[in-house]
């Protein structure tokens, strides 16, 4: 029972009372709870076997509240979770998967128009009955038929940081038994994309039967969907379903190969071998009925005069060309990051002071970052306006004269407001050292307005860079419509730069416009958005972004040290 399933939970508790109105501040009570679950960096399941006293000494967990989590530990469920799927029909609570409509909506349309399931909702957009309802009108009766076709898809793909946490535990446990030699996640994990649909395993082993059986009784397994001598397919707790194969060890590399893909990559390189006389398939590289290459994707590629090629690029966008020259790039790591330079504190929505943030930034390494909180028009997170925000400068001067070996900047993650407007007035801005500008509100404006705004911003001289620029949330929230080629041309001619947001619901740029990003020549900056000192450790998602693009370690801002990147600014 890890941190993120119990985190989970609570979110959909706090889902479904706010469907049925229940008292707001006990709808925050299980949302933050959720929010302190997933941030903890120890595991909540160890914390409860020692009893709810100690879930107690955790900020923001009451008695109640740990009560519900030693159940769900010890029994996999919560009664009262239960209780609630049973009073909201199971159309209702599907209608949570529609993009941009919360949970307050969902329970207007449920209590006031009497809709229980995807139909009735569709008939009621198109029949008007939606429209004319109070707050909602004909846009958000729109949204709905546009997210609908989302809804239709939504459950199928998982996040990427859902899908490795799982695949990856799986694994490094079949790598502890002494008949498996080898053992790795392959498909679009490994390719690192943004969400996964199903997850695929592959081990060599001398006993396939051990390995069948052990993925069988995995505590991340729900149920056994199909078993075979070499091939298990389950279904995990996180609801995601995973192939498990044994593969003879001559045919390893091929299987990793033919099993990472992407499709239109394996194409491509299966044609070369054609054209070569030769046949590739999961079992290996053959010529007539002589394997020629299997135990190694690198003897793989290397048959087919080709360089191995990073997972992550493998999606004909260029790789095998630049791999046939010898010319693919040296693709940033994480431990090129020097700084991070988008987190927040208490002083806002965060969970961690500014020392604690910068003391868990130093332990990782960075040499510098940036705080960065809400300005005042997040007033869900209790935004600053300008007498806090200098107030809360002030505060990190002192931890930055008092932190030794990493250097704290002043920053502020700034609205762009609806109106093309920044939230702080430009006297505040200059008086800062990091300013990030951002679109949290207005994201279905028309794309000119849009545009104004982003153009605004990049044009403002105390801004640095753009953070998450299309404002979406992975498979939740859908990205503005923006002009890219504009935006990145105006960024290139202000020295404006642009973020990779690291969290994985926002990888935001992604791969493809971080791609033309760089071909406009402007530096890119990876963040974490950190609200805890745990989500430091979002990096790695980032940085799986920057590989997709074939970004180098020059192409990135923060992986310049702290004297070069104090001349970047």
């Amino acid at each position: 029972m890890q941190n993120e399933l119990v985190a989970r939970h609570f979110d959909e508790i706090a889902d479904l009372l706010e469907i049925q109105g229940a008292n707001a501040f006990r709808v925050r009570a299980y949302r933050n709870a959720s929010r302190t679950i997933g941030d903890l960096p120890e595991s909540i399941a160890t914390l409860a076997e020692e009893g709810t006293k100690a879930l107690t000494e955790i900020d923001g967990i009451g008695k109640d509240l740990a009560e519900k989590i030693v159940k769900l530990v010890e029994t996999g469920a919560i009664p009262q979770l239960d209780e609630l799927r049973e009073q909201v029909p199971a159309g209702v609570r599907q209608m949570l998967l529609i993009p941009n409509i919360g949970p307050k909506k969902v329970g207007k349309l449920y209590e006031e128009l009497g809709v229980q399931t995807l139909d009735d909702l569709k008939a009621a957009c198109e029949a008007g009955r939606v429209a004319e309802l109070k707050g909602f009108g004909k846009k958000t009766a729109q949204t709905i038929l546009d997210g609908l076709e989302h809804v239709a898809t939504a459950g199928q793909r998982f996040l990427l940081d859902v899908a490795t946490h799982a695949a990856e535990s799986i694994v490094d446990d079949l790598l502890t038994l002494k008949v498996v030699d080898r053992a790795s996640v392959a498909g679009s994990c490994r390719r690192r994309k943004e969400s996964c649909g199903d997850l695929d395993v592959l081990v060599t082993s001398s006993d396939s039967a051990a390995v069948m059986d052990f993925v069988a009784e995995h505590e991340l397994v729900d149920d056994v969907l199909q078993r075979g001598d070499t091939k298990t397919r389950v279904r995990l707790n996180n609801g995601m379903e995973m192939d498990v194969r044994v593969v003879p060890d001559e045919s390893y590399g091929a299987a990793l190969q033919y099993f990472t893909g992407s499709k239109e990559h394996n194409i491509v390189v299966r044609r070369r071998a054609q054209e070569r006389g030769l046949k590739l398939n999961e079992w290996g590289l053959f010529k007539g009925d002589e394997l020629v290459a299997g135990k190694t994707e690198e003897e793989v590629y290397e048959a087919l005069d080709l360089e191995w090629m990073p997972p992550e690029i493998r999606e004909n966008r260029g790789e095998i060309e630049l791999s046939e020259k010898d010319e693919l790039p040296k693709l940033v790591e994480v431990s090129d990051i020097r700084g991070d330079l988008h987190m927040h504190t208490t002083a806002t929505d965060g969970t961690a002071s500014i020392e604690e943030m910068a003391e868990a930034a130093k332990s990782r390494g960075l040499q510098y970052i940036a705080i960065t909180d809400h300005s005042k028009r997040v007033t869900m997170a209790n935004g600053l306006d300008a007498d806090r925000l200098r107030a809360h400068w002030e505060e990190i001067d002192k931890v930055n004269a008092k932190v030794k070996g990493i250097e704290i900047l002043k920053g502020i993650e700034c609205d762009i407001l609806e109106d093309a407007k920044m939230d702080l007035d430009d006297d505040v801005l200059a008086e800062a050292d990091w300013v990030i500008a951002v679109l949290h509100y207005g994201l279905k404006q028309p794309r000119k307005q849009i545009m104004k705004r982003l153009l605004t911003a990049v044009e403002n001289p105390h801004v640095n860079v753009i953070g998450h620029p299309s404002g979406r949330l992975v498979g939740r929230r859908s990205p503005a419509d923006i002009d890219y080629p504009a935006l990145f041309a105006a960024a290139a001619e202000h020295g404006t730069m642009m973020e990779i947001n690291a969290h994985p619901m926002r990888l935001d740029l992604d791969d493809v416009q971080t791609i033309a990003a760089r071909d406009h020549g402007i530096p890119i900056v990876i963040n974490t958005d950190a609200h805890a000192p745990t989500g430091l450790d979002l990096m790695t998602y980032g940085i799986d972004v920057a590989r997709r693009a074939f970004l180098e370690k020059k192409h990135i801002a923060n992986t310049k040290t702290w004297k070069q990147f104090q001349k970047l600014l």
